[in-house]
């Protein structure tokens, strides 16, 4: 007899907020896979229940469990199970957990399969308008402690973006280190992202530290201090020429996709500011 043939682990991306954003692919695996291990088991119930995927076998495989449950997953998977591997929200490995189980189907020679799909990452930096030709830092959620965040911030390459993310509750907090870190600095930020309250808008670190709350989840992208020239963006004057745009009868739409070309931004970022 022949040895029995491994699982599969498949990677895949959920959405971030509005669900529609789910790729038809994840939604055929998903349905056909009974084990499901998640990073949160309620959040993805929703999913199972607004999609009709039917009876899951839910694993939590949270932050502080992650190394408990892996030596389980990998049984399962060396049984012949095949398991799917999910986020809350976005995709598993990219600031949660799921790095350290990949790495160790690897070490087991086990089959991974990646279903891609939407991230709170390339989601912000496509409608920031920065250029990333030359490349950018992805730190993901900083550490806590203001002594950890500064050894990191003062030991990184000066020209190039730094894109975080952060809770809405520590953003105050993280923000004035930043700025005590880096100094008034260029940034975007993209909060709520392909939620109803969605939230894009180019400011600076000090105006940011100004707003006493944020509500939902962020992702800021932080300009280099010898770029933030380049980035200086009269909104006055954008705003201005919408108005005399739609008095000449043209749909915002149009006067988004005008406005972006001229002055090399992201339309969706223009149409927003036109709400």
């Amino acid at each position: 007899m022949g040895e029995k043939q491994k699982g599969t682990l498949y990677v895949i991306s959920l959405p971030i907020g509005n669900l529609k954003d789910i790729t038809l692919r994840a939604l055929e695996v998903l349905k056909n896979i009974e084990y499901i291990a998640c990073e949160d088991t309620r959040s993805f119930k929703k999913l199972i229940h607004h999609y009709q995927l039917g009876q899951k076998k839910l694993i939590s495989l949270y932050k502080d469990v992650e190394k408990k449950k892996e030596k389980k997953l990998i049984e399962f998977l060396e049984r012949g199970i095949n398991i799917a591997l999910v986020s809350e929200a976005g995709t598993p490995g990219i600031s949660d957990p799921g790095a350290s189980l990949i790495k160790l189907t690897y070490e087991r020679e086990i089959k991974v399969v990646p279903i891609p799909g939407v991230s709170a990452l390339t989601c912000a930096l496509s409608v920031s308008g920065i250029s990333i030709d030359k490349g950018f830092i992805f730190l993901g959620f900083l550490p806590r402690k203001k002594s950890e965040q500064k050894k990191i911030l003062e030991n990184l390459p000066k020209d190039l973006p730094i894109v975080i993310f952060e809770a809405p509750h520590r953003m105050s907090k993280t923000i004035k280190n930043l700025l005590e870190i880096l100094g008034n600095r260029k940034c975007f930020l993209a909060r709520e992202l392909t939620k109803i309250h969605e939230e894009l808008l180019w400011t600076n670190l000090k105006k940011l530290g100004e707003r006493e709350d944020f509500l939902g989840e962020i992702t800021l992208i932080i300009m280099p201090k010898n770029q933030e020239k380049t980035q200086e963006i009269d909104w006055e004057k954008i705003k201005k020429e919408t108005k005399k745009l739609k008095s000449q009868g043209l749909k915002n739409r149009e006067i988004a996709k005008t406005l972006a070309k001229k002055y090399n931004l992201s339309a969706k970022i223009i149409y927003n500011l036109m709400k």
